[in-house]
């Protein structure tokens, strides 16, 4: 079967939805856990909800994607890719030579930071470049 723009923006609303419905559900329901799964829950169904309604309105039943935009998504994530490893490789050497002692969560938070917003980065600064070499 083969998904039309318009069932894909369906989905991620549907899906945006339903995570919201099971975050508020999880701080009803389960107040002594902590907000912490609620908070994650919630923030993903709205970013679904938002991203499948934006897309619509930008896209319509017109294909998202072209050469080009999928050209610069590949070279963005390649570039993220790279600045990530050399990151994760400084944060290592810095730690083993002692000059910034790091717990576990925070090396991997700032990493998981550091990846997605390369990425986002790369990505639009390719595409207001215009085109990728």
């Amino acid at each position: 079967m083969q998904f039309t723009p318009w069932h894909r923006y369906l989905y991620r609303v549907t899906f945006g939805s339903i995570l919201i419905v099971l975050g508020i559900a999880e701080l009803l329901l389960v107040p002594s856990e902590g907000p912490l799964i609620p908070t994650i829950l919630l923030a993903a169904g709205l970013a679904f909800v938002i991203a499948g309604v934006t897309r619509w309105r930008r896209f319509g039943n017109a294909p998202e994607q072209d050469e080009r935009s999928k050209k610069i998504g590949a070279w963005g994530i390649s570039y993220s890719w790279f600045l990530s490893l050399l990151f994760m490789t400084v944060l290592f050497l810095l730690d083993y030579l002692q000059v910034v002692i790091l717990t576990v969560q925070t090396a991997l938070g700032v990493s998981v930071m550091v990846m997605t917003l390369s990425a986002v980065a790369f990505q639009l600064y390719l595409s207001r470049a215009g085109d990728v070499a």
